[in-house]
């Protein structure tokens, strides 16, 4: 059988020696100087190998050459003790990239030109991004990249990168040997065959308008992703119209025989929330099973949710513990999941650690997370950690609704026309745009935010007393119907009957309302 290679300098999929010569070489400003021999030269130090002998390494049709990597071992022991030791490497890649000569500068003088290099950070960045997108880099080591990138320490992000491309990757790589060993990793921890996932992904991609059918035929020969994914659409409501949390538990459990991880996740989840029994003893045991079930087959949303059972004392015989709790958050942030960054960031705010706070809520909304967004937002609007800059705070309210409906807070959609469309925001350059703020305050009342109610009630008496319209009238009324029924009334209800007294007679009958 011909053995595939997968090319290591032309793919955004491989944090590899080729892919970086290929990045360092379209990034550069003169491109003459930045091909994939010299910026071999410039990594390895040596100046007598053959393009063919580069070539062959870069692609990856031959390993990296033992001498190299015995180059870099010696580096990295070195490295250990000096950081200084890839000083040379570091100015001889500044140089090619700002196709300017860099001679004499002192490890500070280099560390500091990094920071306000352009160049060197799109570089970093896009290496960075690569490590993402390899399956074959380990989470840990883009965790690393990545709090060394936020913390502006390139020079350290850049020589680990360049260790790990000459230590670490495998090269050369075939296409069968690495599907079928990731596929093995992902199924290692569970009792799901490959034949099974096979099953389900052909039903996936070949059937048709008869998919719901072949999935629970699927799911009769107890096929633990047929089973999952019919779980899943009875638990969302898909199957008849509303939530059926019995019947999604009934195909989750099989799923979950079988070591499905999410399947283990979401049994224990519907305990916690009552969707299945009312949370009496012998509930908590079960969820606490399937938990920790979860967790052991690879589940990061199990590490988390044992963080909170801990921070909220639902674990069996055991009082809240707080640093248990911290300690599986952080655990779960090393696979970078935004609601364990999340957890830790409320934790610090409630200590009035607005510092830490912001630092995880900052990790959380760089992954575009909509809750962060909005909460990085406020502390930007509200000057907690600094100066107000509502142009940083407008920046991340937007990003906040810019995710899908399910996982959208719409908080940010009222605070973005509150602070910034109602009446304009100067400091932001953003003008007045009332239907812009009616729209949003309508998507976040809709979502049971009952100030945006308030908002808009104010909204339409001030048209009221202008158009006198028994439109803007049936407007007032409703939504002050909507909001008498809510606890929030009676916070607002003073200022509304107010506002209400501005108005004319025919308001009279909405202030009995209040």
């Amino acid at each position: 059988m011909k053995k595939n290679f997968i090319k290591m300098n032309n793919n955004q999929n491989q944090l590899s020696l080729g892919n970086f010569c290929r990045v360092v070489k379209e990034i550069a400003q003169n491109k003459s100087f930045a091909n994939q021999t010299e910026v071999f030269y410039c990594i390895f130090g040596v100046d007598d190998v053959s393009d063919s002998t580069i070539n062959n390494y870069c692609i990856g049709y031959r390993s990296i050459g033992t001498e190299f990597r015995q180059k870099y071992i010696t580096y990295r022991k070195k490295y250990q003790e000096n950081i200084e030791i890839f000083d040379d490497i570091i100015i001889g890649l500044m140089s090619i990239l700002d196709g300017t000569v860099y001679q004499n500068l002192t490890h500070e003088q280099i560390t500091q030109k990094l920071k306000d290099n352009y160049l060197f950070n799109k570089l970093v960045s896009e290496l960075y991004n690569l490590a993402k997108n390899d399956q074959t880099v380990p989470d840990k080591f883009t965790v690393n990249i990545h709090n060394q990138i936020s913390q502006e320490n390139l020079y350290k992000t850049l020589c680990d990168i360049l260790i790990y491309i000459v230590l670490e990757k495998k090269q050369p790589v075939y296409t069968e040997t690495s599907q079928k060993e990731m596929i093995e990793n992902i199924l290692n921890s569970t009792n799901i065959s490959v034949a099974e996932l096979e099953k389900f992904l052909k039903l996936q991609m070949q059937d048709g308008i008869n998919y719901t059918h072949s999935l629970k035929k699927l799911a009769k020969e107890k096929n633990p992703y047929a089973c999952y994914e019919i779980g899943n659409l009875e638990y969302t409501g898909q199957m008849v119209g509303y939530p059926r949390y019995i019947k999604s538990y009934e195909y989750f459990k099989i799923a979950a025989e079988k070591n499905h991880p999410r399947a283990c996740w979401l049994i224990a989840q519907m305990i916690y929330q009552k969707k299945i029994g009312d949370l009496s003893k012998d509930d908590l045991e079960l969820a606490w099973y399937y938990l920790k079930k979860a967790e052991k087959v690879g589940s990061v949303a199990a590490t988390n949710t044992i963080g909170v059972c801990y921070l909220q004392g639902l674990v069996p015989n055991e009082e809240k513990n707080e640093k248990k709790a911290i300690e599986y958050f952080k655990k779960a942030i090393n696979f970078e999941y935004v609601y364990a960054y999340n957890n830790l960031g409320k934790i610090f705010e409630e200590k009035k650690d607005y510092k830490k706070a912001f630092k995880y809520f900052s990790f959380s909304a760089e992954k575009e997370e909509s809750w962060s967004c909005n909460k990085v937002g406020e502390y930007y609007r509200l000057g907690i950690i600094g100066d107000i800059d509502m142009k940083k705070a407008f920046k991340y309210y937007n990003l906040a609704t810019e995710v899908p409906l399910n996982i959208l807070d719409h908080w940010a959609f009222y605070n973005l026309a509150k602070h910034f469309y109602l009446k304009g925001n100067h400091q932001s350059n953003i003008e007045q745009n009332l239907d812009t703020a009616i729209r949003y305050f309508k998507k976040a009342a809709s979502n049971g935010i009952m100030p945006a109610y308030e908002e808009l009630i104010y909204i339409y008496i001030d048209k009221y007393k202008i158009s006198k319209s028994d439109y803007h009238l049936n407007k007032i009324n409703d939504y002050l119907d909507i909001l008498s029924k809510d606890k929030y009334y009676e916070k607002c209800k003073d200022k509304l009957k107010e506002k209400l007294k501005e108005a004319e007679k025919k308001h009279l009958a909405l202030v009995k309302l209040i």
